[in-house]
């Protein structure tokens, strides 16, 4: 995905013309917890741990300016940061992969400003409009977030933790149809996701060796668009995009409900150990005069996916990251969207759906080249709790020192009697 972040703007050059709350300062600190924190049954989620978690403050700023004296109608559908927990009101049978508050919100230049809209996948957007009239009117918008991030893994979930799917709830309905880019009907794909499991396993077992098909016969390679999951079953490669639509369309043809995940990194070292007062900035920037898109720390833009397992909840893996990343997910990637082919309003069809939701704010207008525009994002760690390096006990160390020194001894004593030996031959 990260590849194709820019490239979402040209995607909606093609549409046709279309028609305050107070801010907070914390103070970095660490905090200690007793983990793992183990997850509770209710809310349909269970089986899972949280292992480590750090708390981060996320300042998000966008500024366009209008470059020409005519004027223009721009229209905004803008992806929040979603409170994704057990007990938040617009998420289900979702662990604690991302605790937010936002702090602070902000447009202005904007008009009909529509606060907190959610999508049939329960995103959050904030929807605006606004028509700059003169050169160098302007438009922005401001937020801060807490944001607390979990690394989360299931184990030991067994066949009777699992409960029983219902075809025809609203989670089948969204996550385990045949759609664009997710094949679910193609013969080739059938037959590969069939021969890939036992029929007998229970779902986490047969995630389980889709995902390792995927890890073992995929290559990952950069992509300008998303090809999805036939062609990269066909050219065995792709990149974060299509590494998750093709475990996802392997995951639905077994009948279970898969989704993607979208959102941005902090790193893509998986070993990285934040710090409290870490920060990581990133920046996007949009030129009118070439219509191009720029940067000086590109944002690390990344998809992956979550399964549905009945009395377990929604369960997170990364195809693309690999081995250490089934039913396990760290705290390095913050979540914008989840699920596919989101409506863009007030853009005519075909054009009104795209796949992957952008990162950033997309102007929907009819001439891309009357503005510029600038978007950074900057994460700063608050707060950290870091499983420590596993300390090797110091009885061990006395035991392996005083072992050394006996072998060394005995190693001594043996050389000395060799050489009285070879002495005393030699006398005789």
């Amino acid at each position: 995905m990260k590849a194709k972040v820019s490239l979402v703007l040209l995607y909606l050059f093609i549409f046709p013309s279309i028609n305050s709350m107070g801010v907070a300062f914390l103070t970095p600190t660490n905090t200690t917890f007793t983990y793992p924190l183990l997850s509770s049954p209710t809310d349909g989620v269970s089986n899972y741990n949280i292992t480590e978690s750090v708390k981060y403050e996320v300042v998000i700023n966008f500024s366009m300016t209008h470059n020409e004296p005519s004027s223009q109608y721009y229209g905004f559908k803008v992806a929040r940061l979603n409170d994704r927990q057990p007990n938040s009101g617009i998420t289900q049978y979702c662990p604690p992969y991302q605790e937010t508050k936002l702090l602070y919100n902000s447009i202005t230049g904007g008009d009909d400003i529509e606060f907190e809209h959610l999508d049939k996948f329960n995103n959050t957007y904030d929807l605006f409009n606004t028509t700059l009239s003169g050169y160098g009117d302007t438009l922005t918008l401001d937020q801060k977030y807490n944001i607390t991030l979990n690394e989360i893994s299931f184990t030991d979930i067994q066949t009777g933790d699992i409960g029983s799917y219902n075809p025809g709830d609203e989670i089948h309905s969204l996550y385990n149809i045949t759609q664009i880019f997710y094949e679910c009907n193609n013969p080739t794909l059938v037959a590969r996701s069939n021969s890939i499991v036992n029929p007998l396993d229970n779902p986490v077992e047969k995630a389980q060796d889709i995902f390792n098909w995927v890890v073992n016969n995929i290559d990952y390679q950069a992509q300008t668009i998303e090809i999805g999951a036939l062609e990269a079953y066909n050219q065995r490669s792709g990149d974060c995009s299509d590494f998750s639509d093709l475990m996802i369309t392997l995951l639905r043809i077994q009948s279970i409900p898969a989704r993607k995940v979208t959102g941005f990194l902090i790193t893509n070292n998986p070993s990285h150990n934040p710090k409290v007062g870490n920060k990581y900035i990133f920046d996007l920037n949009y030129d009118g005069a070439t219509k191009s898109a720029s940067s000086t720390n590109e944002i690390l833009g990344h998809a992956w996916i979550e399964y549905y397992v009945p009395d377990i909840g929604w369960i997170a893996c990364d195809p693309t990251w690999g081995q250490g990343y089934f039913n396990r997910i760290d705290l390095f990637r913050f979540n914008l969207n989840i699920g596919a082919w989101f409506f863009l309003p007030e853009a005519d069809p075909p054009f009104d759906y795209i796949s992957e939701f952008p990162i950033h704010p997309a102007p929907i207008c009819s001439d891309h080249g009357e503005y510029d525009w600038q978007y950074s994002i900057e994460v700063t760690v608050l707060e950290t709790d870091l499983s420590s390096p596993t300390s090797f006990p110091i009885f061990a160390v006395i035991f392996i020192v005083v072992g050394l020194a006996v072998i060394l001894l005995a190693i001594i004593l043996l050389l000395r009697r060799g050489s009285k030996k070879d002495i005393v031959a030699y006398e005789y």
